[in-house]
């Protein structure tokens, strides 16, 4: 019977065991998904936290009190204009962030508080919200005040140089509200004048590239609608440790039905996965951003365990063609917040690609791929490598 009652013991003190392990196991796990799903939104904080303790906008910003949330009736706004309301080409999400950049310098150069009303193909604060400074529009501004509306796309601006050329912007933009639509880069062009020094001192101090990284870590952030689909689409399907990235560009295709024919990269495939046939398959993950369904198609056939998807169709968020505009945005917003995110990115001509480069989170790890193959480059030589495009210095 004692002998009995031992062996009850013993079994008993066994179960224990096994069941604080299965515990501690399914604990670990817990916190391992948990971190999984928060993970992007962690990355982010850390990356706006970085850039708020050296970004010299931050600065700038609580100096001029134009740059506040201040909306008395004196106030006279500088509105960056992509909406339905009114006509004209807004372009890709690399031609609203040039036209966006411009007109946010247009706003500080005329001392007016700068806005976005950006309602094409959806709201922009659905996807991205204001992350240091809140530049939302809302047509109440427009009570009492008088309004304009200037469609520039394109190299426009630099038609109305001479109009523009003077000390005070505000002779030029001269009602209350005014209301810009653009799609092109003018940093240069504003650094020329005589007073930007003391106009806007971080033009004058830092790089182009830079300035783009800056200006839009301290205007957007994902969205939690973004953040979700990023940790659902992205951070949950990683399973190893680095991600290898690249933006291939065609142009003309069923997707893209009203499209310009790019240079052909579609024919020149081979080299991109012969490359990532070099990388360590148990260290990266892949992941291939495109506008057409069939490149995507042939990744994830050669590269079936390591490919990494975001859902809906492709499609140019200004040229819908036969799909939902919508998904196509919130598709083209996670596929840009991935490459910025990649360890190795791969950009061709495009100003999508240059954009993300600009903005990524690392240095590093940079290649860029036109009719020369694939060159390994910087965020600084990219406009050397395709000349001619937006964000080539004017």
């Amino acid at each position: 019977m004692t002998s009995g009652r031992k062996n009850i013991r013993l079994c008993l003190m066994f179960l224990s065991l096994v069941l604080a392990v299965v515990v501690s196991i399914l604990g670990f796990y817990s916190k391992v998904i948990t971190r999984k799903v928060t993970l992007f939104h962690d990355l982010q904080n850390k990356n706006l936290a970085a850039d708020s303790s050296n970004c010299p906008l931050i600065a700038f910003h609580r100096e001029n009190k134009v740059l506040t949330n201040y909306s008395g009736q004196g106030t006279k706004y500088i509105v960056y204009d992509c909406s339905k309301a009114r006509k004209g080409y807004c372009g890709g999400w690399s031609d609203r962030m040039a036209g966006i950049m411009t007109t946010f310098i247009i706003s500080i150069l005329t001392k007016r508080h700068f806005l976005i009303n950006f309602d094409t193909p959806c709201l922009l604060q659905d996807y991205v919200t204001p992350a240091h400074f809140d530049w939302q529009y809302n047509s109440s501004i427009l009570l009492n005040r008088t309004s304009s509306f200037q469609y520039l796309p394109d190299n426009s601006l630099r038609n109305k140089a001479n109009d523009m050329r003077g000390d005070d912007l505000n002779s030029y933009f001269k009602d209350d509200v005014a209301f810009l639509r653009m799609n092109r880069d003018y940093i240069n062009y504003f650094r020329n004048r005589s007073n930007i020094g003391n106009e806007i001192p971080w033009l004058t101090r830092y790089h182009q590239v830079d300035i783009y990284k800056h200006v839009f870590n301290f205007l957007f952030k994902p969205s939690p609608v973004t953040i979700r689909e990023l940790n659902n689409q992205y951070k949950t399907k990683r399973k190893r440790k680095k991600i290898a990235c690249a933006h291939v560009r065609v142009g003309l295709n069923p997707n893209m039905p009203r499209d310009r024919k790019r240079p052909e990269l579609h024919l020149q495939l081979d080299i991109l996965w012969n490359f990532f046939g070099t990388l360590n398959k148990d260290e990266y993950d892949l992941f291939i951003a495109s506008d057409t369904d069939s490149v995507k198609a042939s990744a994830k056939e050669r590269f079936p365990e390591r490919m990494i998807n975001t859902a809906g169709n492709i499609t140019h968020i200004d040229q819908p063609g036969i799909h939902d505009p919508r998904e196509g945005f919130l598709k083209q917003l996670l596929d840009y917040y991935i490459m910025v995110d990649c360890d190795i990115l791969i950009i061709s001509s495009s100003g999508f690609g240059m954009l993300t480069a600009f903005v990524r989170n690392q240095d590093y790890g940079l290649y860029c791929w036109g009719v020369k193959g694939l060159l390994p480059c910087s965020r600084y030589t990219v406009n050397d490598i395709f000349p001619g495009g937006k964000f080539t210095p004017k």
